[in-house]
């Protein structure tokens, strides 16, 4: 069974390749066009899967659609209709859209006119998460702003088999009430909410926290969310009016003013209630499935501040390494496909590139670069010296990952004992906020001695404190940090790197950022790592086993 899974037209737009259960290949649209969040059909990203694997789309035997749209449509027209003549505009602009992005019609223009399986949106989370971990039963919860109508399901899965159980249905959204506060903080929606998870530590939540904990009602299990302040049912433009400034109390922030204590504030009263709202759900899934894994889903399964309070109810824990709607692009593939569970763990599922197509980069500089091809052992020994010796190394090797995070493959690494080189980093490289914090990686079997974990976190998606004062760059305020744990199985190269600059400093910790400049996509070809490493101040660039430094 060959399987195109897609998931479009709402962001992070992306496309996998499934053989008999096995994911070969899945990157997103954004990495061909350099549009962050790109929520166009992943054209690009289907074609590099063919033509990588040598697959025409006549050899598809089936294609997955991520979500079912016609149910989407459907709830999108209710919200109208509860505004008819202020949302007529919209209704015809939506209606237009959707004729457009039919499924069926953008699949016959590549060629394709085979079988089409179309996915509950939800369900393509769920599979996503449980059939990539190692479980053979769990509870699955998934959360994200909307898909068709639900919001948030809890799944049970035992073997092959997934039985949704519990589901809260739109407008009541965790996900959208996220957003929403995002955008009041000055923030884009469905992009900066990583940014006010950041932002959190750094207030005190005691200010907002009664007033947005207010629009929530519970009964029986499930909230109900006051809307009166939102206006996601009558706007494509703003999520809030003037009724939320009221109950806040304090003016929505413009994205080019300065950020005050206020909204440090607001940004931690939001994650608390983000918190106690999650875990009661969390609860819940404990008591439907009776198992000790959890498996997290859906765009806030991003939220790994709160993805950690959950061993509060579970012994183990597996968030997948791209929870929200790209990832769903395989999860509708492994849930159609009716075979073994397949083990589903490789991160670094997007493109390659051979020793030949890096050196033929590397000539087209030949004026304003110079390289050294090493042997992995020499190449690990040197970068191990350069890091150490408080130097900025760009690392491309192997297969891009899937995802959001950097687990090795496209990163820029640096020491995380020098305290100035997060200011450095975020000023200087990366040209960003300062208060955002970056991640640590670390060998897996010394992991327990740095960082307050459960268990492996390989997929750099939950938060911990620090067990040492001697990772200031790699801490936030709160000396915490999204730990990403690396075993010799999973990354070889990475991992001795790792082991090297622990035998030089003492602590095989590195500080790990994804490899791109401000407002650009994860770098994604040899070309154009060499032009984002002269255009910024980083020392050293890694291709595969080619060490480049600039003249």
């Amino acid at each position: 069974m060959v399987q195109l899974g897609i998931s479009a037209f709402y962001h992070d737009s992306a496309a996998c390749l499934v053989i008999d259960g096995k994911v070969v290949a899945a990157a997103e649209e954004e990495r061909f066009t350099g549009i962050k969040h790109d929520d166009s059909f992943p054209i690009n990203a289907i074609n590099w899967i063919l033509s990588s694997n040598r697959i025409s789309i006549e050899g598809i035997d089936q294609v997955c659609w991520y979500e079912t749209p016609d149910l989407k449509k459907k709830r999108v027209l209710k919200s109208f209709n509860k505004n008819f003549f202020s949302t007529l505009s919209l209704r015809y602009k939506f209606l237009v859209k959707f004729k457009k992005q039919d499924p069926t019609r953008k699949l016959k223009e590549l060629g394709y006119t085979g079988e089409i399986v179309q996915t509950y949106h939800h369900s393509s989370h769920a599979a996503f998460s449980y059939f990539t971990s190692t479980y053979n039963d769990a509870a699955v919860l998934t959360i994200d702003g909307v898909g068709e109508s639900e919001t948030v399901t809890i799944t049970k899965a035992e073997g092959t088999k997934l039985e949704s159980k519990f589901s809260l249905e739109y407008p009541n959204s965790l996900g959208m009430l996220y957003s929403t506060i995002t955008a009041y903080l000055g923030f884009k929606p469905n992009e900066g909410e990583y940014k006010v998870m950041g932002l959190a530590p750094y207030g005190n939540p005691d200010q907002f926290f009664s007033k947005l904990h207010s629009l929530f009602t519970h009964k029986d299990g499930k909230f109900t969310l006051n809307i009166k302040g939102f206006d996601w049912e009558k706007s494509d433009r703003t999520m809030f009016n003037s009724k939320l400034c009221s109950t806040l109390g304090i003016l929505p922030r413009l994205p080019q003013e300065e950020v005050t204590q206020e909204h440090k504030n607001l940004a931690s009263a939001l994650q608390k209630v983000y918190e106690v709202e999650f875990l009661k759900l969390v609860k819940i899934a404990s008591e439907i499935s009776k198992s000790k894994n959890l498996c997290l889903s859906g765009g806030c399964a991003y939220n790994g501040v709160a993805n950690t309070l959950a061993y509060k109810y579970f012994d183990s824990i597996h968030i997948p390494f791209a929870p929200s709607d790209a990832g769903s692009s395989i999860g509708a593939c492994l849930y159609h496909y009716k075979g073994k569970k397949q083990l589903n763990i490789n991160p670094f599922l997007g493109p390659e590139f051979k020793a030949t197509e890096i050196h033929k980069s590397i000539l087209e500089f030949p004026d304003r670069i110079v390289s050294f091809k090493l042997s992995d052992e020499l190449l690990v020994k040197k970068v191990g010296e350069i890091l150490n010796n408080q130097m900025i190394v760009a690392w491309f090797r192997g297969g891009m990952e899937f995802g959001a995070r950097a687990l090795g493959n496209r990163s820029i690494l640096a020491s995380p004992s020098n305290p100035k080189m997060r200011e450095k980093l975020n000023y200087v490289i990366k040209k960003r906020e300062g208060f955002r914090p970056f991640a640590p990686s670390v060998i897996a079997d010394k992991a327990n001695k740095y960082f307050d974990i459960v268990e492996n976190i390989p997929y750099m998606n939950q938060v911990v404190q620090a067990k040492t004062k001697k990772l200031p760059a790699a801490t936030h305020i709160d000396n915490s940090c999204r730990v990403h744990t690396v075993t010799p199985e999973q990354n070889p190269i990475y991992y001795r790197l790792l082991s090297e600059v622990g035998r030089l400093s003492g602590i095989p910790v590195l500080l790990n950022t994804s490899f791109n400049l401000k407002d650009q996509t994860i770098t994604i070809t040899p070309r154009q790592a060499i032009e984002r490493f002269l255009d910024s101040e980083i020392d050293f660039l890694v291709l595969n086993n080619y060490l480049v430094q600039k003249l």
